[in-house]
């Protein structure tokens, strides 16, 4: 009979009825419910996270992974009779969870993934909700392809969208031949959509800037001493 009650007992306590197990499986769940949403419902192209972002949102998605920690930890705990340690994460393992949960809605709505690129093979390829406005005066003043070598270039892709902030940057930085370099200034410094431009020029370096459809603000750096022509454009909307 004792043999049977402690059968029992055991069976109470089985690994698939635990709140630590739950923990586990739900935080890795979570994690993956973020990344999902940031991709598809937010749909960044090249998702990134990013703890550029506001502290709170940090702490937010500290605080949901926090299940996954809690059940890790617990579930070794009890592996490896540690019972002090094993009580005090079974104790935590429900109410952490439900901070998790409540930490990765948040972070569904303002979520802590930007889509972010440096890969220039992938340049000028941008999430879909971009603005088109926007983008078109990108790719007008923009080279078509990169033309410097890769070791020269650097290329910067980022978009971060949520339902508070909409936030675009691109930017490329490429070396060139003499002839090159002359080709594409003199491209840049003729289009019509520059003309009212602030133009500013010192010996070696012509600085060109100004703020396109409404907030689109792009400078460009014109560097004749070492052939190089860095291109800026970008935009925040508050919602």
């Amino acid at each position: 009979m004792k043999f049977s009650s402690d059968n029992s007992k055991n069976k109470k306590h089985t690994l698939w009825h635990d709140w630590l197990t739950y923990d586990f499986i739900v935080g890795i769940a979570l994690q993956l419910l973020l990344y999902f949403v940031a991709m598809f419902v937010w749909s960044m192209r090249f998702p990134k996270l990013s703890f550029e972002r506001t502290p709170i949102l940090n702490v937010h998605y500290l605080v949901m992974f926090l299940p996954f920690i809690v059940g890790v930890f617990g579930l070794w705990a009890r592996t490896y009779e540690l019972p002090v340690w094993a009580k005090f994460f079974t104790k935590v393992s429900l109410p952490v969870l439900i901070l998790g949960v409540i930490s990765a809605v948040v972070l569904c709505i303002v979520p802590p993934y930007c889509s972010s690129t440096t890969k220039t093979e992938q340049y000028m390829i941008v999430d879909r909700d971009v603005d088109a406005e926007s983008f078109d005066i990108c790719r007008h003043i923009f080279p078509s392809h990169i033309s410097g070598a890769p070791s020269n270039t650097s290329y910067r892709y980022y978009k971060y969208s949520s339902i508070l902030e909409d936030d675009f940057h691109l930017s490329l930085g490429e070396t060139l031949s003499s002839d090159q370099f002359k080709e594409e200034s003199d491209r840049i410094l003729a289009l019509d959509i520059l003309k009212d431009a602030d133009l500013s020029t010192s010996k070696d370096i012509t600085l060109i800037d100004t703020t396109l459809n409404g907030d689109l603000i792009v400078h460009i750096t014109l560097d004749s001493a070492y052939n190089r022509i860095i291109y800026a454009a970008g935009y925040n909307r508050i919602k």
